[in-house]
Formats: structure tokens, C-alpha cells, sequence
């Protein structure tokens, strides 16, 4: 998609994700970007996504009262996220910038009783 038709609203979403990679890249630190939460219209929306572009990576976490999933987008580090309510509603739409969605990496809580029911089954 050519810079030139997107929205002011649309590039300035861009920039802040363009600084929040190049900090990832430096720093490591994550950022996320809550897309649905900004006074942008469906097609501004619809604009950074095709901006972006899609990867190859899907991540759906769907054992969960609200049931999320996660979108690669073509450039690495970037995620689309939406997450959803009982009744599959999207509710929350994110962009998140890291190697993986922070909110997608196993909880040390499940971790332990993970390594329970391992530890369970050689027995």
C-alpha cells in the first residue's frame, strides 16, 4: 500500500509502531497498541493492517472465558491481536510488538501445573 492514501490517523499509528520496533530492537521492550481503542474508523483500521501485511503465523488461545488470537503480520516482531467474549464478540483489538504476544507465553502458574502432571504421568 502506497504511504500517499493513508489517513493522518492511519500514519501516525505507523510512526508510533515503526518507534516501538526500533526500541524492541535496541531494547527488548514490548509495546502494545490498542488499535480499537483509538479514535480510528473500520477503514483506518483496515488500512495499517494492509499496510503491514499478513505472516504466516496464527496463534489462537481458546481454552478461556475470553478467547483470543494472533495474527503475524508481514513485518516480524508485529502482531494483530483480538481478543473476544463468551459469546465470540471481539471486544479488544490489538498490535503488539515483540517476538510473541506477551499475553500468548505460558504463565508460570500453568508451567508448574504442567510439570505436576508430567511428573504425575512417569510416575
Amino acid at each position: 500500500m502506497n504511504e500517499a492514501v493513508l489517513s493522518q490517523k492511519s500514519k501516525a499509528v505507523l510512526f508510533e509502531i515503526n518507534g516501538a520496533l526500533k526500541r524492541f530492537t535496541l531494547t527488548g521492550e514490548t509495546w502494545s497498541v490498542f488499535i480499537n481503542k483509538m479514535s480510528l474508523t473500520d477503514d483506518e483500521r483496515q488500512e495499517i493492517r494492509d499496510f503491514l501485511g499478513l505472516g504466516s503465523i496464527t496463534i489462537h488461545l481458546s481454552d478461556t472465558a475470553e478467547p483470543a488470537e494472533w495474527m503475524e503480520s508481514g513485518i516480524a516482531g508485529i502482531w494483530y491481536g483480538v481478543f473476544y467474549d463468551q459469546t465470540k464478540n471481539p471486544i479488544l483489538e490489538t498490535i503488539e510488538i515483540g517476538n510473541y504476544p506477551q499475553v500468548a507465553s505460558a504463565q508460570i502458574e500453568d508451567i508448574n501445573m504442567g510439570l505436576q502432571k508430567l511428573t504425575q504421568k512417569l510416575a
